[in-house]
C-alpha cells in the first residue's frame, strides 16, 4: 500500500499517522516532516523502530523501540520477505487510509475546473497522463511542486525524489541531471517554479553539453508563489514576492536546449510530447495562475491557531 508523500499538509493520508501504535521510519530521518517523530504527528504512546544507514540518525530526537543500522534496500528485502510468511487479516485502519486518500485526490481533481488560466493541478493531471513506471520524477520546492508532490505517485522504487528539509529550492534540476546519469534508461521529469529555477536554472547548459536529456516543467506564476500566499493569509499584503514573467524557455533555447512557452491549457499536451520526443534537454515554460496550495494554506492555518490574539 503506498498512501503518497508524508507531507499532513499536503496528504489527508498523513494525518492519520498519529493514531498508529507501530511505526516504522524507514531511511526517514527524525526531521521536521516527520514532527520529529514527537506528538502531535506521532502517538507517544507508539512503538518507533527506525532503520537507518547512519547510527548517528537513531533515535535522534526521540527514543525508539528497536534500532537497526544497514542499507535500507537490504532491510527493506528483509522484512518483506518474512512477512511473506504470515497471513495478514484485511485491517479496518487500512480502509481508513484509503478513503482519505481518495478524498484528497477528488479535491485536487476539482482545481481549476472553469478557471481561465490554467492551474497548477491541470499541468500535473495532464503530466500523469503521459508517465510510465520507469520514470523518474524531481521535485523543486515552491508552490506549484506541492500540487505535484500531492498528486503524482511514486511508480517505481528509487524514481521519486524531492529534498523535504532545507536547501529544497534548485534542487530538481541537479538532481534530475544525476538521475538521467544514473538511469540513462529513464526519462527524467524535472519539475520546478520560476522562483526556484533562479537557483540552478544554469545548470540546463551541464545537461546540454553532456547530453542529458531532462524535461523541465515549469510552473510560472511570475511570484515566490509560497512566500506570497502566507504573506497574503498572515498580513493581508505582500512584500517583495512578485517576479516578471521572464522567458525562461528562451533562456534555456539559448544554452542549446528545447525551451517552449505554453499559455493555455490546450497547448500543454503536444507540448509535453514534443519535449519528450525531441531526446533533448527541455524546458516547458508553463504560465500558471497564483493558486494556494494545501501546504500554503496549512502553513497559514498553523499561524493562526497559535497567533490567534493577532486577528
Amino acid at each position: 500500500y503506498c498512501y503518497g508523500f508524508f507531507d499532513s499538509g499536503l496528504n489527508q493520508a498523513a494525518k492519520l499517522l498519529r493514531e498508529a501504535d507501530v511505526v516504522v521510519l524507514l531511511g526517514r530521518k527524525q526531521d521536521l516532516i516527520v514532527g520529529y517523530a514527537m506528538a502531535p504527528v506521532v502517538s507517544l504512546e507508539a512503538t518507533v523502530i527506525q532503520i537507518d544507514p547512519s547510527e548517528a540518525e537513531i533515535g535522534r530526537n526521540r527514543g525508539v523501540g528497536v534500532g537497526i543500522v544497514g542499507d535500507i534496500s537490504a532491510v527493506a528485502q528483509q522484512l518483506a520477505d518474512e512477512a511473506a510468511k504470515h497471513s495478514w487479516s484485511d485491517l479496518p485502519w487500512l480502509k481508513k487510509l484509503q478513503l482519505a486518500r481518495s478524498a484528497q485526490e477528488e479535491t485536487l481533481n476539482s482545481l481549476g475546473e472553469g478557471d481561465d488560466r490554467m492551474h497548477a493541478m491541470q499541468v500535473f493531471k495532464e503530466v500523469r497522463r503521459h508517465l510510465g513506471p520507469d520514470d523518474f520524477l524531481t521535485f523543486d520546492g515552491g508552490d506549484f511542486c506541492h500540487f505535484g508532490r500531492a498528486y503524482l505517485p511514486a511508480l517505481a522504487p528509487h524514481r521519486w525524489w524531492y529534498v523535504s528539509t532545507l536547501g529544497m529550492l534548485g534542487s530538481s534540476l541537479p538532481t534530475a541531471i544525476a538521475a538521467k546519469v544514473a538511469y540513462p534508461d529513464s526519462r527524467v521529469f524535472a519539475f520546478t517554479g520560476d522562483g526556484a529555477f533562479g537557483f540552478n536554472g544554469m545548470e540546463f547548459d551541464t545537461a546540454v553539453r553532456h547530453n542529458l536529456p531532462v524535461v523541465g516543467i515549469m510552473g510560472n506564476d511570475s511570484a515566490w508563489g509560497i512566500d506570497r500566499q502566507i504573506q497574503m493569509g498572515v498580513y493581508g499584503k505582500t512584500v517583495a514576492t512578485d517576479l516578471l514573467p521572464t522567458r525562461y524557455d528562451q533562456v534555456v533555447r539559448g544554452l542549446g536546449g528545447h525551451g517552449e512557452l505554453v499559455e493555455s491549457l490546450e497547448e500543454l499536451p503536444s507540448a509535453l510530447e514534443r519535449a519528450i520526443k525531441l531526446e533533448r534537454p527541455a524546458l516547458l515554460n508553463v504560465q500558471v495562475q497564483n493558486a494556494i496550495s494545501p501546504r500554503a494554506q496549512a502553513a497559514i492555518n498553523r499561524w493562526k491557531s497559535h497567533n490567534t490574539e493577532a486577528f
